[in-house]
Parts: structure tokens; C-alpha cells; sequence
């Protein structure tokens, strides 16, 4: 029984991180040990170590930029996503890591 306890709680325990972001505009970021290029909605897989950061910075003097990275914990518990976190600013840059 304790074996069978022991597997599950092992298994809830793997965290799979993801960056989302949101934007009217071209965009570039750090993801990791990764560069990703993208426009408009995109999600980045992340690798599975706390914490996670990514940094990722407008291409254009207009538009918004929003980057949140989200962490889902499997059934048991995991440790949340963080806040959406916006700039407006020309070739503005948003730097966001995950919570928990």
C-alpha cells in the first residue's frame, strides 16, 4: 500500500511548465535554453525545473506584449501560474517567472 501511495505522489509531483503569450504585434524571447521568434498568441513548452523564466521583447514602437508562465502540477496539486505581465512601451521588454 505505502509503494502504491509513494508512485502516485511521485508522479502528481512532476510540474509541466509552459510560457504563454499574447500580443498584436512581433515579438522575440528567451524561453529557457531556447530563442523563439512568433506574432500574436503563441504557447512555449519549458523545461520542468523551478524556477522558469523567460524574457521576451517586442519587435515594433506599437502594440502590447503579455507573458505569463503557467505550471500545471498533475491531478494533486501544483504549483500555480504566475500573473499576466504587459508592457506597451516601443520594443518594450517583459521579463516573468514562474510562482510557487
Amino acid at each position: 500500500m505505502f509503494v502504491l501511495i509513494f508512485f502516485i505522489l511521485t508522479i502528481s509531483c512532476s510540474v509541466d511548465y509552459k510560457a504563454e503569450v499574447r500580443s498584436n504585434t512581433s515579438w522575440s524571447g528567451a524561453f529557457g535554453n531556447r530563442t523563439v521568434d512568433g506574432s500574436g498568441y503563441k504557447t512555449v513548452d519549458l523545461p520542468d525545473e523551478h524556477p522558469q523564466c523567460c524574457c521576451v521583447q517586442k519587435e515594433t514602437e506599437s502594440g502590447y506584449l503579455q507573458v505569463r508562465v503557467t505550471a500545471d502540477g498533475g491531478f494533486l496539486f501544483g504549483p500555480g501560474d504566475s500573473h499576466w505581465v504587459e508592457t506597451t512601451a516601443a520594443y518594450g521588454v517583459v521579463t516573468v517567472c514562474s510562482e510557487g
